[in-house]
């Protein structure tokens, strides 16, 4: 048997010693064949990877013009919620079919909405006279349209001249805050226990004996808004109370910027949903208003006419003809409802969490 210490055993070699093995094994040319291709692969890869790194940031870049065309504007996705709304997509087309018929109208057909012509008096609704005539044979279809120009001027008028006033008072009190807040929504409080109606009424009438030739709107619309702006007021400081506490607020504040500056620049475009729901909703308030004081013979006074005006005629006939009172209450009603609508679909539109489905 052979000892165990005789046994030729090899010499340890360093497997990184190459004149153990009598050279490198990869300089051998079909090995080295082989991994220069696997190293010009691998070069080709971390090549490849390195170039289109930047194409493969654009696709998470919402800046890059691949992407652009993907991302949505606050503005964009606010009209595709709101085109989302059945209801309000109706109220506005109610709304400029109404207005376009109030401009185009009076314009056009045989019947005159001033002409009196006793042969045709007091015609029921029919394919000639869509909605009949007045007891003076007045054409009842283009009297409704060009009434429909004053409401509708007066009531845009009114909403703007309130959204006006309650923008500029509401934004001073509620960035000033403080003593000067306090002091401006005190007189606030005192100025809501003013009855709108009497008020009304009384700037109706003075304005009228003071300027007998002015226009509808001249004094209608002061008499609306006398009284009627105080929501909007308060709306518009419970806005400027929440957006002045934002950071972007206070770092404009930090770096010297005007008051005026401030708000013209960052709050009101951040305000600008609350303004555009507020002006659809005191549209309807508008033309109900100036409804009424028409009614009571205080409003649009002849030879104009409007919706309120036409109801109040026609209610003398109520018995005997109708139409002539239940076609201006109609357009009323339906123009008061269709504002409703567009205001509540403009409010869940510019508010991100509004989702319609």
């Amino acid at each position: 048997m052979t000892e165990r210490g005789s046994v030729d055993e090899p010499p340890a070699v360093d497997p990184r010693d190459q004149t153990a093995h009598g050279g490198n094994p990869l300089d051998d040319p079909p090995i080295a064949a082989a991994v220069a291709g696997l190293r010009d692969q691998a070069r080709a890869e971390m090549g490849d990877l390195a170039g289109h790194w930047n194409e493969r940031l654009a696709e998470f870049d919402p800046n890059a013009a691949g992407a652009a065309s993907d991302q949505r504007s606050l503005l964009q996705d606010a009209l595709r919620r709101f085109s989302r709304n059945r209801i309000a997509m109706v109220g506005l087309v109610v709304i400029v079919i109404f207005v376009v018929l109030a401009i185009f109208a009076p314009m056009f057909g045989g019947a005159s909405s001033s002409k009196i012509d006793y042969s045709i008096a007091s015609k029921a609704p029919s394919a000639k006279h869509w909605f009949g005539t007045d007891p003076a044979g007045r054409d009842m279809w283009k009297r409704s349209w060009l009434g429909a120009r004053i409401s509708l001027s007066i009531a845009l008028a009114t909403a703007i001249v309130i959204l006006a006033i309650g923008v500029i008072y509401g934004s001073i009190s509620g960035y000033a805050g403080g003593r000067i807040d306090n002091g401006m929504m005190r007189l606030l409080d005192a100025l809501y226990g003013l009855p709108y109606l009497p008020f009304a009424i009384i700037t109706t009438t003075v304005l009228q004996d003071k300027f007998h030739n002015a226009p509808p709107i001249a004094y209608m619309v002061p008499a609306l808004t006398l009284t009627t702006w105080f929501t909007a007021a308060r709306i518009m400081r419970g806005q400027m109370l929440s957006l002045k506490q934002n950071e972007y607020i206070e770092s404009a504040r930090a770096n010297g910027a005007a008051a005026s500056r401030i708000i013209s620049k960052h709050v009101m475009p951040n305000a600008i949903g609350v303004m555009v729901v507020s002006i659809f909703l005191e549209i309807p308030n508008a033309i109900l208003g100036e409804a009424f004081l028409s009614f009571l013979g205080l409003g649009v006074q002849a030879p104009d006419t409007s919706w309120g005006q036409l109801a109040e005629q026609g209610y003398k006939f109520i018995n005997v003809q109708p139409w002539l009172m239940w076609v201006p209450a109609g357009l009323i009603a339906i123009t008061v409802l269709a504002a409703v609508a567009v205001a509540d679909g403009v409010r869940d539109a510019l508010d991100p969490r509004g989702q319609v489905h």
